[in-house]
């Protein structure tokens, strides 16, 4: 080893070189390889244990681009209704409605308004939307109910004295009550297709 290559406490070499900034790239250098390091295992692990998304774009063997697109969603009564079956329609089917489905949706939908935050006159100032959509998932060869659960959204809002706003008020919140719903039917019917997989 030459004198060249021996530092003192201070960060300077012995010929007075400070190398401060070559020590600071290198630290880096090393933190990362190290992070690195610490990270391959488990990313190879949870490649390993065959780990997928439960639906998105992986292929034709994808619970989303397969079996979620086996299903045919039965009309729900009502506008509300119509809006949430568009909603599962847009999750269930990527390339287009089943010609020949394995399994049938069905869905109802009721909905109502609590009243919260009273003042003395008996008015609320804020409310609450309770949204209930129960579902069947049936084999369409059978009739057999394969699967049933609720779905259920509680969605809070200012209720406004203009009647303008009121209204779009009631209607962003059924909105977002409609979009939390076609979300958990969604998973819950592709998880339980995929344990019959």
């Amino acid at each position: 080893m030459s004198s060249s290559d021996l530092h003192n406490d201070n960060g300077h070499n012995d010929n007075g070189h400070n190398d401060n900034g070559h020590n600071g790239k290198a630290g880096v250098r090393r933190r990362g390889l190290l992070a690195l390091t610490l990270l391959a295992p488990a990313v190879l692990a949870t490649a390993a244990c065959g780990f997928q998304p439960m639906y998105g774009t992986l292929g034709s063997n994808s619970i989303g681009t397969a079996e979620l697109q086996q299903v045919d969603i039965g009309v729900i009564r009502d506008r509300y209704g119509q809006k949430l079956r568009n909603l599962l329609i847009d999750r269930f089917y990527a390339d287009g409605r089943p010609a020949a489905p394995r399994y049938r949706l069905e869905t109802t939908l009721t909905a109502s308004e609590q009243k919260l935050s009273l003042q003395k006159d008996a008015t609320a100032t804020r409310a609450q939307l309770v949204v209930n959509a129960p579902y069947q998932l049936i084999d369409a060869a059978t009739g057999a109910i394969l699967f049933q659960a609720n779905a259920r959204s509680y969605i809070s809002y200012n209720v406004l004295e203009q009647q303008y706003g009121a209204l779009a008020t009631v209607e962003n919140a059924y909105d977002r009550a409609l979009l939390e719903i076609s979300n958990e039917i969604t998973t819950r019917v592709a998880a339980q297709l995929g344990r019959k997989l």
